[in-house]
């Protein structure tokens, strides 16, 4: 697949760093995976980002898949860019971010703000946010090995799974695309990131769906995109299924005798769906991004250090 570069992307080296943006743009056309411009009602801009992860180790195979005018979901699926796992891959973008991607909607159940959808087909992913996939493995699901580094964590049904770490050259790369969306978009704040995960996690028979991007560095990427604000790590507490546990304890939700044992039951999503409602959240009995800044706001607001409480100290 020939490139396409254009001069809003040179393939030139950014900010110091040893990688480049290459364009390998999905046309504007029937067709094909992307609509021009954004919705005038949510003022003709993006309203959040979406990461995702792509289940491939290698770049190469997400641009064979949803990049360029012959990609082989060609009308079903796209993204704004693709992130390598390192400096040589570099970035991908397949969608200019004054465009919309088909990068979520199936199946989403929360707008990018972690307020109830309600079948608003504007506050689809595809319709309100930029969504970025990264060159990342998963989980080990499907017959996929965990090996020693990776990250320990749990799906918003409270499912344990360890998924790849992201490459210290990759998280510069993410930072250095949130940068770039924020230069054209100042309206997106560190609160509009979320991952697939969040806004989409079950299907329509309530089974477990979107998991990407459980684990995902959130907190370092977002200082790095935001270097002028103050932004407080809500995920690494509670990723899993123990640490989300001793929290809801520690804000007074009783899990019964056996307290928190580290397996995700009845008495643990009612736990948290009673804390939903306390919060105004949408009452699904999920954890999300969206439960976890709450959670970690309230433990503050007891006098109480999250990670302490989590890491089973207090």
């Amino acid at each position: 697949m020939a490139e396409t570069l254009t001069t809003a992307a040179p393939a030139v080296p950014v900010a110091g760093l040893p990688f480049q943006f290459r364009d390998f743009l999905i046309p504007l056309a029937d067709g094909q995976a992307v609509t021009r411009g954004w919705p005038e009602r949510h003022g003709g801009k993006p309203l959040g980002v979406t990461w995702h992860w792509a289940v491939t180790r290698k770049l190469q195979v997400l641009r064979d898949v949803i990049g360029g005018a012959h990609a082989e979901r060609k009308g079903e699926a796209s993204a704004h860019y693709g992130i390598g796992r390192s400096f040589a891959e570099g970035v991908d973008r397949y969608v200019l971010i004054e465009n919309r991607s088909w990068h979520a909607g199936k199946n989403q159940s929360l707008r990018w703000n972690g307020k109830a959808l309600q079948g608003d087909p504007d506050f689809k992913g595809s319709r309100s946010t930029i969504g970025i996939e990264t060159s990342h493995i998963g989980a080990n699901l499907d017959g996929i090995v965990a090996e020693a580094d990776w990250i320990s964590t749990a799906t918003p049904l409270g499912k344990p799974i360890k998924v790849q770490p992201w490459t210290p050259e990759q998280i510069a790369m993410c930072i250095e695309v949130g940068r770039e969306i924020v230069r054209r978009f100042p309206n997106i704040r560190p609160e509009d990131h979320h991952g697939h995960h969040d806004i989409c996690p079950l299907d329509e028979e309530g089974r477990a769906y979107k998991i990407d991007v459980c684990g995902f560095p959130f907190a370092k990427v977002l200082r790095g995109i935001y270097p002028d604000q103050a932004i407080e790590d809500v995920w690494t507490p509670f990723e899993t299924v123990r640490q989300r546990q001793r929290a809801l304890i520690a804000l007074g939700f009783s899990l019964g005798a056996s307290g928190a044992d580290g397996a995700w039951g009845a008495r643990s999503r009612t736990a948290l769906t009673l804390f939903q409602r306390h919060e105004g959240l949408v009452q699904n009995g999920l954890w999300s991004t969206f439960v976890s800044r709450a959670v970690f706001r309230e433990l503050k607001a007891a006098g109480k250090n999250p990670v302490d409480v989590t890491a089973g100290r207090l």
